[in-house]
């Protein structure tokens, strides 16, 4: 692109197989709107270590695509900054490869950050999660389950800026997800740490909120949005973290703790 586009939203891949085609359509939707309402939106995909079946829904599904990239790390947070060298847009939105968003996000988030009233590094969150399988829904479907044991659910993002929050919260949970809107001079500033699993670390979104937070970064949200998170059962980088028992790394300095 000539000019510097205004947003540059990036779609993570691996080996999402089939489910790459409706994040791919979110995608699109998303990109839409924003350009609807005037904004110049850049168009990107990371492939990293794709199993055959993504690359190819990749190259049709996402022909639209401005670019693709792929690598060979098997990490998440190297993935994003392999995203975030390949951008050019003022601000920089990371989405999964097989998850879905309201299409008014990219929008509402440039809004949002874009405010007179705003500083101008603010990492900002979609206002709710919704978690999802579609057997909670399919009847039809094996894998159904009775109503009482859906796996469905929902959350509510806090700013780190509310009454009452407390980032201390942070050392025990992840509050916020990796569906974030920032930009591009904060992931240049703040990379994503690659997972060291010798010394037991990971987590990549969870590592990076915490660095930018005890850094004075304000974390807010866009309110009206959403960030729907396919529960898969196999597959998921982040499940393997999980299984492994990675945790993030503590934000320096470490002794910043509460008295």
């Amino acid at each position: 692109m000539s000019n510097k586009p205004d947003i540059t939203v990036t779609i993570i891949c691996h080996a999402e197989g089939s489910f790459v085609v409706p994040a791919l359509s979110s995608m699109a939707d998303q990109v839409a709107t924003a350009r609807a309402g005037g904004l110049t939106v850049e168009t990107r995909a990371i492939l990293d270590r794709p199993d055959p079946p993504t690359r190819h829904l990749v190259a049709t599904s996402g022909a639209w695509l401005d670019g693709v990239e792929e690598v060979m790390f098997g990490d998440l947070g190297l993935s994003r900054n392999a995203g975030a060298r390949a951008a050019h847009g003022e601000f920089l939105a990371f989405l999964d490869g097989d998850d879905l968003w309201g299409a008014n996000w990219l929008q509402l988030a440039h809004k949002a950050a874009t405010a007179p009233s705003v500083l101008p590094e603010v990492i900002w969150h979609p206002q709710f999660l919704f978690y999802f399988t579609e057997s909670d829904f399919d009847r039809h479907s094996p894998n159904c389950v009775p109503h009482s044991a859906a796996r469905a659910h929902y959350m509510e993002h806090s700013s780190s800026e509310d009454p009452g929050f407390r980032r201390e919260t942070m050392f025990l949970n992840n509050v916020w997800s990796a569906n974030v809107f920032a930009a591009r001079s904060l992931h240049e500033r703040y990379p994503y740490s690659a997972v060291d699993r010798a010394k037991g670390f990971g987590i990549e979104d969870w590592a990076w909120h915490m660095e930018t937070l005890w850094a004075g970064v304000a974390h807010n949200v866009v309110a009206d949005t959403v960030h729907m998170i396919r529960l898969k059962d196999t597959g998921s980088l982040a499940q393997q973290n999980t299984v492994e028992g990675l945790l993030p790394p503590l934000p320096s300095p470490r002794c910043d703790l509460p008295t």
